[in-house]
């Protein structure tokens, strides 16, 4: 469970990663010690080596084991083995050698370095051993080597101190950086803690609330506006349950109070059947308001969500409108209102077609319901440069400017006493916005008081 944890994990890796490079360190150390005292022990066989050159020319050896005696007990190497070769240049081979012990025969089995120059001295490896040969003397005839043979020191004094140092300081220097880490970790993380406790704040009513971004680092800046991105679509969802209720509440509140003042009316004494046909044919108009009013509201709050993008294709804009005007004619009569077609352009978008016919039949039926007796509602589809547009004109009561803004506010309209009047629930320019917002199309309204509106949506070619 403890690997859960980010500073576990961080830490974990710091270890593993400290480890491995104390590890490499102490390695190099102790392999750049080895080499040293490899290099020393060279230098101290090239030492006894000239050394012995100088007396050899004296005459003072006469053989190997003279030799062996005198420079063991001189430089006080032990074991020292030594080897004198003569060697012929006519027959290009050893001609006589000389050894300090025929046990160790075997040591100065070493190629010899025949066009070597005088002086000039080779190192070699042979088991446990370190094996020097330098050609001391040379003349027309012969050459003579003079080669050594001691053991390497493995396992000197020395390396095993520096061995016994560094298996102790590796672990004590791997924790002090284990502290270190710890503290910088904790330090490096305040900030996850800072947002946490920001977040821990935060409650359903206090959702307007967004995490400051100022102080956080830019590791955990795009977390922070993910989780403020998030808090507004909850405030967003909240605020839109919220409406709900209190459009619900509020919308409904009136017509089912009408329809219970009617029945209640009706029922006080005894009434003629056309008197309670008048009272039905009012409960019923109440109660279709009603529905209306719910199927708007339930619209707007199923569809508030990206589930409305789906289902996009190919439409016939030109037929879907004609389809709704054929539809709403019955409704324009009724009215005395003529539906009066200007131009109609034939053209094809990606769109819900379901939607964009809720669009259409919105927008002529509001024309027609505040448009008076007698009169034209005109519907223009043409093209310019670059968008297709769809007008739809009325010779209506018109609206404020001042109002205009708020068109598309649910239940704007409805507080008006003539929108009730007219039959409309104030849902419609509202369902309408929605709509288009989604299908990223512009809509815009002017009006004149007493004159009437003019209602244009921009669709994008």
């Amino acid at each position: 469970m403890m690997f859960k944890s980010l500073k576990s994990r961080l830490l974990g890796y710091f270890f593993i990663a400290n480890s491995l490079i104390l590890l490499s360190f102490g390695y190099f150390v102790y392999s750049t010690a080895q080499e040293g005292l490899s290099r020393n022990l060279d230098s101290l066989l090239k030492f006894v080596s000239y050394d012995f050159l100088s007396d050899f020319k004296r005459g003072y050896y006469t053989d190997a084991k003279d030799a062996a005696a005198d420079l063991q007990s001189e430089f006080k190497i032990s074991p020292l083995f030594v080897k004198v070769l003569y060697y012929s240049k006519e027959k290009k081979m050893p001609e006589y050698s000389s050894y300090s012990s025929q046990e160790k025969e075997a040591l100065f089995e070493i190629p010899l370095h025949e066009a070597g120059e005088l002086y000039e001295i080779d190192f070699y490896d042979k088991e446990e051993y370190r094996v020097s040969s330098m050609l001391v003397l040379e003349d027309e005839k012969s050459k003579v080597f003079f080669q050594l043979a001691t053991l390497k020191e493995k396992h000197s004094p020395l390396l095993e101190e520096l061995l016994l140092i560094l298996l102790i300081s590796s672990p004590v220097i791997l924790l002090i950086y284990l502290l270190l880490g710890n503290m910088l970790m904790n330090r490096m993380l305040s900030p996850v803690h800072d947002v946490v406790a920001m977040v821990k704040r935060i409650s359903a009513e206090k959702l307007f609330k967004r995490l400051d971004t100022k102080q956080i680092p830019l590791e955990i800046e795009e977390l922070v506006g993910t989780f403020n991105a998030l808090l507004q679509r909850l405030e967003e969802s909240f605020k839109r349950v919220s409406t709900f209720s209190s459009d619900a509440s509020h919308e409904l509140k009136t017509p089912l109070t009408v329809i219970k003042g009617e029945i209640d009316v009706a029922l006080r004494h005894e009434r003629s059947a056309q008197e309670y046909k008048k009272v039905l044919e009012a409960v019923g108009a109440e109660a279709d308001r009603v529905q209306e009013t719910i199927e708007q509201l339930l619209f707007l709050a199923q569809k508030d969500s990206a589930e409305m993008s789906v289902n996009f294709q190919n439409v016939y804009f030109d037929e879907l409108l004609l389809e709704a005007i054929t539809q709403l004619k019955p409704f324009a009569k009724s009215r005395e209102i003529e539906i009066k077609i200007t131009q109609i352009t034939p053209f094809t978008v990606k769109a819900n077609e379901a939607l964009l016919k809720i669009v259409c039949a919105n927008l002529i039926k509001n024309a027609i319901l505040y448009s008076p007796k007698n009169s034209q509602v005109e519907v223009n589809l043409y093209e310019d440069e670059t968008d297709y547009i769809l007008q739809i004109e009325d010779a209506g009561q018109g609206i404020a400017k001042e109002e205009l803004p708020f068109v598309y506010e649910r239940f704007y309209r409805a507080e008006k006493a003539r929108a009730r009047q007219n039959g409309g629930t104030g849902l419609g320019l509202s369902i309408v916005k929605m709509i288009l917002d989604l299908h990223h199309y512009a809509i815009s309204m002017r009006s004149t008081l007493g004159k009437g509106t003019l209602v244009e949506v921009r669709l994008p070619k």
